[in-house]
């Protein structure tokens, strides 16, 4: 059993090490071709949080574990709402400067309700994975060409220097080789050791992809979003999390699906889908203007992803 736990935990430090290396080489190549900088930012903020949820969820279809695929998507989505959104907020109140927070989470909600309407059926085919990437190549579309991005040239600053670098060419493309194959080989780790995980507690794959894949996949947009934070960078905090669930519950998932439908357990349409669908109506009345997340509702979330995950657990061993 020790050397299991320590082989997931190597595992999510590759994950970790990979995802940074493979963001820094991806955004200082896109630099190169002379992408906005602005975009580059903002892509990065977002995309950088589901690196490790990508390299998890292709190794778990891979190995034919799609439960523990699906938890790790829907309990990541937990995760960012709750936890991560929760203790950047009680480290420092985020103030949100461009508007785009309000849109970006009706967009999270509507797919959450589109979500549940899907796995009615108990599954997630190849027609839903395809509807589900139409989806993340319009949200995509839409944020590009959203006027609000430009409305405030100090946080737009804020993203743009998120994605400044100036490495070389040649140590930009090595850093993505690296990233990828650190991303590869931590990604089996994880998925292998969580299984042994699995058996040997006596749970689901589904329930450690909620819970310990989920949290442990998020470390590394935990880490990034409380730097921003403390950097007073609300936007980026903000906006790396709804983007994130975004990729999750589009790109990632669709992608997934079309790998290999996925059988959606009873468990989820009843509570954890439908979680995700009530954080988002909690922070819509915080988050639909340029207003702070503050430390009082950062408490609410980290309090009510606790209390979820509690509920989790003992329903397992109920």
């Amino acid at each position: 059993m020790t050397q299991t736990i320590g082989l997931f935990a190597l595992g999510v430090l590759l994950l970790a090490l990979g995802a940074d290396s493979f963001v820094k080489g991806m955004q200082g190549l896109a630099l190169r071709v002379r992408a906005s900088l602005f975009a580059v930012g903002a892509s990065v903020a977002a995309f950088a949080g589901s690196v490790p949820d990508i390299a998890v969820n292709v190794s778990a279809v891979g190995l034919d574990q799609p439960g523990l695929a699906f938890g790790n998507i829907i309990g990541s989505c937990l995760v960012n709402l709750g936890l991560v959104l929760g203790l950047c907020a009680l480290l420092r109140p985020l103030h949100v400067r461009i508007p785009l927070a309000g849109p970006l989470l009706l967009a999270g909600l509507g797919l959450g309700v589109l979500l549940l309407a899907m796995s009615w059926n108990g599954r997630i085919g190849y027609l839903d994975g395809t509807a589900l990437l139409i989806a993340y190549v319009a949200l995509a579309a839409f944020v590009a060409t959203h006027r609000a991005t430009r409305r405030t040239d100090s946080a737009r600053a804020a993203l743009e220097s998120v994605g400044s670098t100036r490495n070389s060419a040649l140590l930009l493309a090595f850093r993505l080789v690296l990233g990828l194959a650190l991303l590869v080989y931590g990604a089996d780790l994880v998925v292998f050791h969580a299984t042994h995980l699995a058996r040997a507690w006596g749970v689901s794959d589904l329930f450690v992809g909620l819970t310990v894949v989920a949290i442990a996949t998020s470390l590394p947009q935990l880490a990034m979003a409380l730097r921003a934070a403390a950097a007073n960078r609300g936007d980026e905090v903000v906006l790396g999390v709804l983007g994130s669930n975004l990729i999750n519950l589009t790109l990632i998932l669709g992608v997934t699906a079309l790998l290999s439908p996925l059988e959606v357990p009873a468990s989820l349409v009843r509570l954890e889908i439908p979680a995700v669908i009530a954080f988002g109506l909690v922070l819509y009345p915080m988050l639909r203007g340029d207003l702070d997340l503050r430390r009082s509702e950062g408490a609410l979330l980290v309090l009510s992803f606790a209390g979820l995950t509690a509920f989790q657990v003992w329903l397992v061993q109920a």
